[in-house]
C-alpha cells in the first residue's frame, strides 16, 4: 500500500489545513492553474451555500481565509460578502455551547459582523446526535457527503495526489466504521462499535458515546424501556446492564435492593437471562443486573444485526410485574 499523507496528518489542525487549502482553490484565478481541483473546490463551496439556501450566482473572485479567529477553526470570507464558519471535528464532538457562541462572535465582532454567516459542522466520524447544530444554525457536512463529492471527480484524482489521498483516507475510515458487519465481534475496534451503535440508534431510541473510567473506558449505548420500568439499559460493548440513577431517597441501598429484587423476578418470568452483580455498590448510577453476550451471531461468527435488535427490544418492551409505589 502506498504512503498516504493522512496516515500521518491525523489531527484536527491538519484537517483544518486541508479544508483551508481546498477552499482557497475555489478562487476563479486558479481555474487555469488546475481546473479539476478548482472545480472540486467550487462545488464544495456551492454545496455549503445550497445547504443554507442562498444561491451563489457570481464567480468566486476571492476566498479570504482566517484560521483560529477567536478560537473558531476556519472562517472563509467569500467575495467579501459571505463568511463560512467551519467547526471541524474528527474524533471529538461539540461541547460547552461552543457552536452558538461562535456564531454570536462572528455576528458581533467588528472584523466579521457585516458578512452573512454560513455555519458548517464538518464531521468525518460519527456521533450520537446533532441537536446542537439545529439550535445554533449549523449545517452538517459529513464524511459521506465529502466522499460523494470527491468520487464525482475520481477519474481526475491522479492529477492531484492530496485529493486522492484524502478520498482514500475517508473511504478507509468509512470501511472501519462499517466493519461491525464484516468482522467477528472479538476483532471489533472503537470504530466498529461506533458503526454498530449508530445503526442501532435508528431502531432504539437511545444515545451513545465513549465513557471514560478507571478501568480503561468503553463505548456505551443507553436507552430507557417502557414507562413502567424504573431502570434504564446500558450496553457496555459486549455486556448489557440494567442501571438505576441514585435519587433523593431516605434509604438508597434499600431502594437499590428492591429494584434489583423486582428485576430479577421479572427476568425469571420473562426469560431475560439477567444475572445479579457479584459486587453491589452504591453510587450515582448503580448496576442492578447484567447479561453477557447479548449479541446474536450468525453461523460464521459475524453479527446478526436483526436478531440482536429483536433481542434488545425485548428488554425495553416487557412490562414490569411490580410497581415500586405498590411495594
Amino acid at each position: 500500500m502506498k504512503p498516504n499523507l493522512f496516515d500521518y496528518a491525523t489531527s484536527e489542525l491538519s484537517q483544518d489545513a486541508f479544508l483551508c487549502w481546498l477552499l482557497k482553490w475555489g478562487e476563479s484565478q486558479f481555474s487555469k492553474t488546475d481546473h479539476a481541483l478548482h472545480n472540486v473546490a467550487v462545488q464544495f463551496i456551492q454545496r455549503i451555500f445550497k445547504a443554507h439556501n442562498p444561491y451563489l450566482t457570481e464567480k468566486i473572485e476571492q476566498v479570504r481565509i482566517l484560521r483560529q479567529f477567536k478560537k473558531i477553526d476556519i472562517l472563509a470570507i467569500i467575495n467579501e460578502t459571505y463568511i463560512i464558519l467551519i467547526e471541524d471535528k474528527t474524533y471529538t464532538s461539540n461541547h460547552s455551547d461552543q457552536l452558538r457562541r461562535y456564531v454570536e462572535i462572528v455576528k458581533s465582532e467588528p472584523t466579521t459582523q457585516h458578512f452573512i454567516p454560513l455555519p458548517v459542522y464538518y464531521k468525518i466520524t460519527e456521533q450520537s446526535n446533532y441537536d446542537a447544530l439545529d439550535e445554533a444554525g449549523y449545517q452538517l457536512f459529513n464524511r459521506k457527503q465529502m466522499i460523494e463529492l470527491l468520487e464525482q471527480h475520481d477519474s481526475e484524482m491522479p492529477m492531484n495526489v492530496i485529493l486522492e489521498d484524502y478520498l482514500h483516507h475517508l473511504k478507509r475510515l468509512d470501511s472501519e466504521i462499517n466493519s461491525y458487519k464484516t468482522l467477528p465481534v472479538h476483532a471489533w475496534n472503537s470504530f466498529s462499535w461506533q458503526g454498530f451503535y449508530c445503526n442501532l440508534q435508528d431502531r432504539l431510541e437511545g444515545s451513545w458515546g465513549y465513557v471514560a473510567n478507571a478501568n480503561g473506558g468503553f463505548w456505551g449505548f443507553w436507552w430507557k424501556g417502557n414507562k413502567q420500568q424504573h431502570h434504564y439499559w446500558q450496553l457496555e460493548e459486549t455486556v448489557l446492564r440494567a442501571k438505576i440513577e441514585a435519587k433523593e431517597h431516605p434509604d438508597i441501598k434499600a431502594h437499590r435492593d428492591m429494584c434489583m429484587s423486582i428485576l430479577m423476578k421479572d427476568s425469571s418470568e420473562c426469560d431475560l437471562n439477567l444475572r445479579q452483580p457479584k459486587r453491589i455498590s452504591t453510587g450515582k448510577n448503580m448496576t442492578i443486573a447484567y447479561r453477557e453476550n447479548y449479541l446474536q451471531l450468525q453461523e460464521n461468527g459475524l453479527l446478526d444485526f436483526e436478531k440482536t435488535v429483536f433481542e434488545l427490544e425485548r428488554y425495553g418492551q416487557y412490562k414490569q410485574s411490580v410497581k415500586l409505589e405498590e411495594v
